[in-house]
């Protein structure tokens, strides 16, 4: 298995999210979220049923590796539907979860004054309020592994399209220490952990593979992350993403297809990658971009399979 270390002959595939369930399963979400329901209970299970069985297609019909677990729902129990969604898929796949507070990553615009003058002038507040993030990120990992995950991506943004969010000063004082602790945690709960960052990180880069976290999602092209030279730096980290969310926006298929040529060539075949978008399949994507950037894959798969001892 790739995250235990080994390195399978082909890239296993998967992504954060899957927002098209609609156009290419028809399953509504609306019908299940707004449905009438007796009790609370019954709402709850008809949405993890109605989720599982979209996971279940996932695996069965473009080869997912591993699915997310039902985290965002409003009203769902996550530890709940973390432990139904793994009875459910009977080990077909991996089930991850995310982990979005346990440090500093980029503020949303209403909070970013505030966040500014406290990291200038306040320091110690600013460490105090870190320490508390990360404390609690703990205990939500240690409920999640209870719970069955077999892994956590660690949900934040550190990166603007030209830069990360704070100076490298800052992020190795505000950041690094707690993001170490916390991966240092996750891996003494016997699971490992992969960032997910999007944007400019060519200058903290080094700080994040310090702290041990087991990989970096979504190596993001439109931030000026080349898969080739990440690879060329840390020839032995697991990277996930790179195909260009941008270009699936549309169906030019000789644009999609060579990102994926060039993402598994340095990601890639005969090495530790996940193959995936740069950030998630979103709604509003074409389903022929997502189908086009997976024939490739398959294609590559093929023409290689066997070739890599």
């Amino acid at each position: 298995m790739l995250l235990d270390g080994s390195i399978p002959d082909m890239p296993p595939h998967f992504e954060l999210v899957f927002q098209l369930e609609k156009m290419m399963f028809d399953m509504d979400w609306q019908t299940v979220r707004q449905g009438t329901y007796r009790s609370a209970q019954q709402r709850q299970d008809a949405i993890e049923n109605f989720y599982n069985d979209v996971c279940l297609r996932l695996i069965e019909e473009f080869q997912w590796a591993a699915v997310p677990a039902l985290c965002y729902e409003p009203g769902v129990d996550e530890f709940h539907s973390i432990r139904n969604l793994k009875k459910s898929l009977d080990d077909k796949a991996l089930v991850f979860t995310f982990s979005e507070k346990g440090v500093f990553w980029m503020p949303t615009g209403e909070e970013m004054m505030d966040f500014i003058i406290t990291l200038f002038e306040r320091p110690s507040e600013m460490h105090a309020q870190a320490r508390k993030k990360c404390d609690t990120a703990k205990e939500l990992s240690k409920k999640q592994v209870d719970a069955g995950v077999d892994f956590i991506i660690q949900n934040t943004d550190f990166g603007y399209n030209n830069g990360p969010f704070i100076s490298p000063k800052h992020f190795r004082e505000f950041v690094i220490p707690y993001m170490t602790e916390i991966t240092e945690y996750i891996h003494h709960l016997g699971i490992p952990v992969i960032l997910h960052s999007d944007g400019d990180l060519r200058e903290i880069l080094d700080q994040i593979y310090s702290t041990g976290i087991d990989g970096y999602h979504s190596v993001d092209p439109q931030g000026h992350m080349d898969i080739k030279s990440v690879r060329q730096q840390y020839p032995d980290w697991l990277l996930m993403g790179n195909v260009a969310c941008n270009l699936l926006q549309n169906t030019d298929e000789t644009l999609i297809r060579d990102s994926v040529d060039y993402c598994m060539t340095y990601g890639g075949i005969g090495k530790k990658y996940v193959f995936s978008t740069s950030n998630c399949i979103f709604a509003g994507m074409p389903p022929q971009s997502y189908l086009i950037m997976l024939d490739e894959y398959k294609i590559l798969s093929r023409r290689d399979e066997g070739s890599i001892a």
